[in-house]
């Protein structure tokens, strides 16, 4: 488990428990335990929405690869379009891109900090 992980969850967790125990413990009419619910939901709210993974944020160490990668992803996409309307000269050329991306992937894989071109 990540640190990020944790932090999500143990938001979750924290807001659960301040949410029920005012409701639990408190029997006064005022307007405390509302402001101490609405501050665990808020809590809870934290928790799902990862703000553990936008605090702290992943570091890539492998951004050649990860780019490359991406940029593959993209030709994906764009022989799934062209698939759509039947183009197979356009899938042939997209077909010798998408070798040459493989071909840059695995140079590029197991080096930190490089860049694809």
């Amino acid at each position: 488990m990540s640190i990020r992980s944790a932090i999500d969850q143990i938001l979750i967790v924290a807001g659960v428990i301040v949410i029920v125990t005012p409701v639990a413990l408190l029997e006064e009419e005022s307007w405390t335990p509302l402001i101490v619910v609405l501050f665990g939901i808020l809590l809870v709210g934290l928790g799902v929405y990862s703000i553990g993974h936008r605090l702290l944020p992943d570091r890539r160490v492998y951004v050649g690869l990860r780019a490359e990668v991406e940029y593959f992803i993209q030709l994906v996409r764009r022989v799934n379009s062209h698939a759509l309307r039947n183009e197979t000269d356009t899938i042939e050329l997209l077909r010798t891109e998408m070798k040459e991306s493989v071909d840059r992937m695995i140079s590029l894989a197991g080096k930190p900090g490089e860049f694809s071109p």
